[in-house]
């Protein structure tokens, strides 16, 4: 009996032990992504600055007349980070170019000008890139801008943002170049209010 106790005791802490160390390693996961998240903000800023003030472009513009010889995000932001940009979450469940989608309200292709930072009433509000769900691959953006001046279901923002990869949180950095980890839950909250920008922002001199 006391063989068994012994057996049992040394079972549970070697399932503590797992237990604990994959959490660990997710926790280095999710501050690596962190980091890349941190380094897209930094090159995006850089690459406004360069290009008066205005955001990066997605796929859909490479057909667009006022975009010729304009290079898509995910190849025109490399150059700003000395060809380091990493793409994707050291967690993503699916093999894909990029985890990191870019939010369509900031960019040409929603019909508004919100993809010039002028444009923006609060851009530390407004997030920039988020992490793509699992079952939203082959694009470089979101497609939320259909949602303009309504609330965005949950169910919808879901379906397109890994909002809990991390332990039941997600990161998001935002047009300010300034990275945050957010619970799904809080996540919830920004997306009932409408005056939180967190997706669609709303500018002062352009009615919503």
């Amino acid at each position: 009996m006391e063989l068994l106790a012994a057996i049992a005791v040394v079972a549970t802490l070697a399932a503590l032990i797992t237990v604990g160390s994959s959490r660990l390693v997710d926790k280095a996961r999710a501050t690596k992504c962190a980091g890349n998240l941190r380094q897209l903000g930094t090159a995006t800023l850089l690459y406004a600055t360069d290009n008066s003030m205005c955001l990066p472009v997605t796929a859909h513009q490479q057909n667009d007349v006022r975009f010729i010889g304009i290079k898509k995000w995910t190849v025109s932001l490399q150059e700003y980070a000395g060809g380091k940009v990493v793409f994707r979450c050291p967690m993503d469940e699916i093999r894909r170019d990029y985890t990191y989608v870019l939010n369509d309200f900031l960019t040409p292709s929603s019909g508004l000008e919100y993809w010039r930072l002028s444009r923006l009433e609060k851009p530390s509000k407004t997030f920039l890139f988020a992490e793509a769900a699992r079952t939203y691959a082959n694009s470089d953006h979101y497609h939320f801008a259909d949602y303009k001046g309504y609330v965005i279901p949950p169910a919808v923002f879901t379906q397109q943002v890994g909002v809990s990869r991390h332990q039941g949180a997600a990161n998001y950095v935002f047009a300010d170049g300034h990275m945050e980890s957010l619970r799904w839950t809080h996540v919830q909250t920004l997306l009932k209010n409408p005056t939180e920008q967190f997706v669609e922002p709303l500018n002062s001199n352009q009615p919503n």
